[in-house]
């Protein structure tokens, strides 16, 4: 057969064997068409090539369509459909090569946001074992830059971080650009605690807690990050130290008694909300005594008509100022700090130059502080020495115990069927009766600064005009010092009865109240932060009512 087409080759014309060749390869063309004809076997004796698997397309035997293809893979992240495809059929598998050798398949590694596959060869539904999940956070850099954010750049570290205490979200920004896939896994919140460390000389915040939560498992994790990049404030250069901006504020060593009588706690809190009082809104509470009760000289509130709770008249009993170099410089209270146990106080200032005064002086900035001592102290061994105290009226109690809660004790006590005559009150219901019936009393023998001339309440109280001293978000008070009190502060309730002569009962109630007294860390009061153990004041409070 070899032999007769040689001679058949030798005879013909190079046009008629031009010929044969187009028939031949339109044959094969044809077969690769028809699903019904068995393909021609390949030519054992030439290569195999493999299949790519990353080729979707059916090979063709054109060459110039196999350049095209080339060419479009070859482009990273090349969308060129297939013009000739009609979208109603489905792709025709090519014929598979007898022997293909098979690859490993294409996995995502490392922290590709697109990885979807376990690392390890481990499958999906396989524990992952000894993987430390947030690995991807120990890669993290430990120091964060605000120098894209015009405001933070303006601001010195410790105005910086009183903004972030207030507004977190900007966290969220700089992960959302910086590090898409760990803000993708991850739900990113400041957990701002007190205890981060400022430096202004280097602009930087130290021991900032950063949360992230993962999205999946709910499972999180605290790293500590050192913020930078804030305004950098210096000790001031200025050769004429009778210019420094030191001179320019001391504090008075004597304070007028008609302040010291009052309680740091509350002193402190208005110093900041005077000088900036859209800062504390959110933090009021309205129809009771909170910030704008007390700004002003409240005869209701206070004996003394002098007293003036804002932050110009305070400072003027509490520094005192070189009017000279007030036409140089200007300041602002950016940090407070108090101990109602041990009557301090803690001022925070900066010193500015004043616009007009930027040729003259030091550009820079500086920050004094002042720590104040003498101030009203809580006695916490001896309660009733207080301006506070608390009273529950008999009335409200005999009201009080007609309720379920207290009946069915009553009447298990008068039965006799209990040995003891006493009973401890649980129920959280009972905790909150007796909130809403307490009344607050406000005696202030030992300095007569304090005086209340209306009723006071822990609730309000709208049907008998009783007005709550909780001014604050959260159960806080301002009045008569900073403290937080609520439902839970009411502890060991005790519910006693004694029968009388006259066949009356005389239904007795004992209990405690706990009200923590603070000692703040140094901050400007947007947020309750305190500097170590908190002390508990106990209000051991008792009253009674005869019954049938």
């Amino acid at each position: 057969m070899k032999k007769a087409t040689k001679l058949l080759l030798s005879i013909l014309p190079i046009s008629s064997i031009s010929f044969l060749s187009v028939v031949s390869c339109s044959t094969r063309n044809s077969n690769a068409k028809q699903p019904d004809k068995k393909p021609e076997k390949p030519n054992e004796k030439g290569p195999i090539i493999p299949k790519n698997p990353d080729n979707k397309k059916p090979t063709n035997n054109n060459n110039n369509s196999n350049n095209n293809s080339n060419s479009n893979n070859n482009k990273p992240g090349s969308t060129v459909p297939n013009e000739n495809k009609d979208p109603s059929k489905s792709e025709e598998t090519p014929e598979k090569p007898e022997r293909d050798p098979k690859k490993p398949d294409k996995q995502p590694q490392g922290d590709d946001p697109n990885n979807h596959q376990p690392h390890n060869n481990q499958h999906a539904d396989q524990p992952n074992i000894n993987k430390d999940e947030f690995a991807d956070l120990d890669k993290l850099p430990k120091e964060i830059s605000f120098e894209r954010f015009d405001f933070y750049t303006s601001k010195d570290v410790t105005t910086a971080l009183s903004h972030l205490r207030t507004d977190g979200s900007v966290i969220k920004i700089i992960f959302s650009n910086t590090h898409r896939n760990i803000f993708g896994k991850y739900n990113i919140n400041l957990e701002l605690d007190g205890n981060e460390k400022e430096d202004v000389k280097k602009g930087l915040i130290d021991k900032v807690k950063v949360k992230f939560t993962n999205k999946k498992d709910k499972k999180s994790k605290i790293i500590e990050f050192t913020f930078t990049g804030f305004k950098v404030i210096q000790k001031s250069p200025d050769k004429e130290n009778k210019n420094s901006k030191k001179n320019y504020i001391k504090k008075k060593e004597k304070i007028d008694n008609k302040l010291t009588g009052l309680y740091p706690s509350l002193v402190a809190y208005m110093i900041m909300y005077t000088q900036e009082p859209k800062n504390y809104k959110n933090l009021m509470q309205k129809d009771s005594i909170n910030f704008e009760e007390l700004e002003n000289n409240n005869p209701n509130l206070f004996a003394d008509p002098e007293i003036n709770l804002n932050v110009v008249a305070l400072k003027d009993l509490l520094l005192e100022y070189n009017r000279e170099l007030g036409k140089l410089y200007k300041d602002k209270v950016i940090a407070v700090s108090y101990d109602d146990v041990n009557g301090k106080l803690g001022l925070k200032l900066l010193i500015e130059n004043r616009e007009e005064n930027d040729t003259i002086a030091s550009k820079y900035s500086e920050t004094l502080e002042f720590d104040f001592v003498g101030f009203r102290k809580i006695d916490l061994k001896n309660p009733n020495k207080n301006v506070l105290s608390l009273l529950f009226p008999q009335n409200n109690f005999k009201d009080m115990i007609k309720n379920n809660v207290f009946k069915k004790k009553i009447e298990v006590l008068k039965s006799g069927k209990q040995k003891e005559d006493m009973v401890l009150v649980k129920e959280e219901y009972a905790k909150q009766l007796i909130f809403k019936n307490l009344l607050v009393q406000i005696i202030d023998n030992e300095n007569n600064l304090y005086r209340s001339t209306q009723t006071l309440s822990l609730q309000n109280n709208k049907k008998d005009n009783y007005t709550s001293i909780l001014g604050l978000a959260g159960g806080g008070t301002l009045y008569p010092f900073h403290t937080i009190i609520n439902n839970n502060s009411i502890k060991n309730i005790y519910l006693m009865i004694n029968k009388e002569k006259n066949k009356k009962y005389k239904v007795a109630i004992n209990f405690e109240v706990d009200i923590p007294i603070f000692a703040s860390t140094t901050s400007d009061l947007t947020f309750h932060a305190t500097s170590g153990d908190t002390n508990i004041l106990k209000l051991d409070i008792t009253t009674n009512a005869l019954i049938d």
